[in-house]
């Protein structure tokens, strides 16, 4: 390891631990009761709300994944991947007011899907989620990983380490408070951090227009607003980042934390119009990459490599805190909100009469299982887009039953079941063959043909007021 490798472990580590500590005790005043831990109190303001859904937003994934495709299919994948979170932001708004409206007590979308469904849909929804948040916490810390051993040398377990530990602390310490107030702290140093590195580069090449003629030079299909490839991408990654969200279970939690709906809309919608030019700065390094000479060992870290070649030291120090800020906030949330299904869904199934207190420490122990295991797979983990679309594609067959069943109560829990494997079933072979987009399309197709099914030719009603009266406090 060099000695800027022991200089960014050492910031790395400062920056982390205060973070950690700072909203593990904002957390202690907010947990004057248990049920705090999942909900924060219900009273998140619209500020720290904004904070949250930015911070979750720039994680690993923006940071490195919008270069990554603009890297390798070009400029209409970088917008698309732009446009993706704000669109799934803006879809997720009338959602979360039905979620409110017909759950106002609620923890996590497992008690929905148990409740609204049944056993059997319960437990889909607890596969596919489960796995959704864990490979979200693993792409996070893989990011960081890579990142700091290609920019500062640092070994891949060390790497996992400094930026796993601390998130684990404060997940496992201050639940869904910390985790939101981290965001604010996050969401705070994150911005700067991620335009001055731009500036920087941006000043390094002359200017935008440079990078334009260099990769229309090398590769002018590249810059082709039309081009196939690229809107194949674009479209793929809006359905699948606007399924993954509707099915985070971050995002539920979010809305059982807010004060109110408005405070939710509002801080959708800003977050939405906030997040559009932050992944266009993230995406710009993928094009800039393309202009470079550069040795690209692997692709998920296509804008650190930029970062390294074309900014001062000390520029280049603030990206790479970023990049764990951007780790630790996505990844924070990630575990507070397995946390959540543990303790809530998979633990107080087999013990009923799991009182409050057992579940916040049946929670923390969840968290930091998942929390190693998210590590131990950060170590060997391949690409992180990839890995985002494996568990995108998940969502995407599992997300039409689940919204589906806040609006028809028509569909029964075996529909729904079946809808879900069918449609992972559909998409998985194309995914694995490298057919993204028409896995997508297939996950959604069969989903969505059979519950349209089930709301046509079923019989029985289900009756709303059970989910309030089944899904109450702690």
């Amino acid at each position: 390891m060099t000695s800027y490798g022991i200089l960014l472990v050492i910031l790395t580590l400062l920056l982390g631990s205060s973070i950690a500590v700072a909203s593990t005790q904002y957390s202690k005043r907010q947990l004057h009761k248990e049920e705090n831990f999942f909900t924060a109190g219900r009273s998140v303001s619209t500020a720290l709300m904004i904070a949250t859904f930015i911070a979750y937003a720039v994680g690993t994934g923006l940071l490195f994944s919008p270069a990554e495709s603009a890297y390798t299919t070009g400029l209409t994948a970088m917008i698309g991947y732009a446009l993706a979170i704000s669109v799934a932001y803006v879809v997720f708004i009338p959602v979360s007011k039905r979620i409110r409206e017909l759950i106002p007590e609620g923890h996590t979308i497992g008690e929905y899907a148990k409740a609204r469904y049944g056993p059997v849909m319960y437990a889909v929804t607890l596969l596919t989620t489960t796995i959704y948040m864990f490979i979200l916490f693993a792409s996070n810390l893989t990011g960081a990983a890579l990142a700091f051993k290609y920019i500062g040398g640092i070994p891949m377990f060390i790497s996992v380490l400094i930026v796993g530990v601390p998130t684990i602390y404060f997940a496992t310490r201050g639940g869904v408070s910390a985790a939101i107030f981290s965001n604010g702290l996050q969401s705070i140093l994150i911005t700067p951090f991620l335009i001055l590195p731009a500036v920087f580069a941006l000043a390094h090449f002359g200017g935008p227009r440079p990078v334009y003629d260099a990769v229309m030079a090398a590769k002018p299909e590249f810059l082709k607003v039309f081009d196939r490839n690229g809107l194949e991408f674009a479209v793929m990654i809006i359905i699948a980042v606007c399924a993954a969200e509707l099915l985070n279970q971050t995002l539920w939690q979010r809305v059982y934390s807010a004060k109110s709906h408005k405070v939710i809309k509002r801080s959708l919608l800003i977050s939405a119009i906030m997040v559009f030019p932050m992944t266009i700065v993230a995406a710009f390094f993928g094009l800039a990459a393309l202009s470079m000479n550069l040795e690209v060992p692997h692709t998920s870290v296509v804008a650190a490599l930029v970062v390294d070649a074309s900014v001062p030291r000390w520029v280049c120090t603030l990206f790479v805190l970023v990049i764990m800020l951007g780790a630790s906030s996505t990844g924070g949330d990630a575990l507070s909100g397995f946390s959540s299904i543990f303790s809530i869904d998979i633990v107080r199934t087999f013990t009923p009469q799991l009182d409050a207190k057992r579940a916040v420490r049946a929670a923390q122990i969840g968290a930091v299982v998942l929390g190693i295991g998210g590590m131990v797979v950060a170590y060997f983990a391949p690409s992180i887009l990839f890995l985002l679309l494996l568990a995108d594609l998940l969502a995407s067959a599992t997300v039409v039953p689940i919204i589906a069943g806040l609006y028809s109560p028509r569909i029964s829990g075996v529909m729904a079941a079946v809808a879900t494997i069918v449609g992972i079933l559909a998409g998985l072979p194309m995914f694995l063959a490298g057919k993204s987009l028409y896995s997508f399309l297939s996950a959604l197709a069969a989903s969505s043909l059979i519950i349209l099914a089930a709301h046509v030719t079923g019989k029985r009603r289900f009756d709303y007021e059970r989910l309030k009266t089944e899904i109450t406090k702690l």
